[in-house]
């Protein structure tokens, strides 16, 4: 299995567990969704997988490795990508920055090829001068596109996605979905969708589960 949660428990306080007892499994080239209503619990869910909730029993194994435990950066480094809820960037740098930031070089230093291969797959990037236009005028959409690249810069294996359909325009949303569905055709990465909207996630992915009560129920 690609990723795997083993009993696990997680809370921000002790007795008040947001993850109660969750076994769960992800296997290697598929899409999954994550459906619940607001406060559910999955942003949470999402978070565990990247030690920003804490999980105090259970462990959580990626290809095999406990990845329980470890800080975010040693688990982004084994091929887990996140795209955060809200499509955060830095908005006073510019987009070539923000890239910059993914790719975890210093200002100032050259792209790798990973550049090139974002520019096939994001129309954003595609635009000329585009780079050093500042991320906070960007529009929503093209704002999704920055973050979601930046999420994808070292091409992950395994990506793990927050709501980025969120506040969209039809338009964007086709858009977004397209990329997406061109990253997955590019990479075989699997993918977690973590979204509201149970439609647009049937049209994306092909198993789907709900979050309630803490627990992990199939759909």
């Amino acid at each position: 299995m690609m990723l795997e949660f083993k009993n696990i428990s997680a809370a921000y306080y002790k007795g008040h567990p947001i993850l109660d007892g969750v076994n769960q499994t992800f296997a290697e080239g598929e899409k999954y969704a994550l459906l619940g209503r607001n406060g559910a619990g999955k942003t949470s869910f999402a978070n565990t997988i990247f030690g920003l909730l804490p999980v105090i029993s259970g462990d959580i194994y990626y290809k095999g490795i406990k990845i329980s435990g470890l800080p975010l950066e040693k688990i982004s480094g084994l091929g887990i990508g996140y795209f955060m809820q809200g499509a955060p960037v830095f908005p006073q740098l510019s987009v070539r920055e923000n890239i910059l930031i993914a790719a975890g070089k210093v200002h100032g230093q050259t792209f790798t090829g990973s550049y090139t291969a974002l520019q096939e797959v994001f129309p954003l990037l595609q635009q000329k001068s585009i780079d050093h236009v500042s991320a906070g005028s960007l529009s929503g959409g093209e704002r999704t596109q920055l973050a979601l690249a930046m999420a994808v810069f070292h091409q992950p294996s395994f990506l793990v996605m927050d709501e980025p359909f969120s506040g969209l325009s039809p338009t964007n949303v086709q858009l977004i979905l397209n990329t997406l569905l061109g990253y997955h055709k590019n990479t075989g990465a699997s993918m977690l969708l973590i979204a509201q909207d149970r439609q647009l996630a049937s049209s994306f992915c092909s198993e789907h589960y709900l979050i309630r009560d803490g627990k992990i129920l199939s759909v």
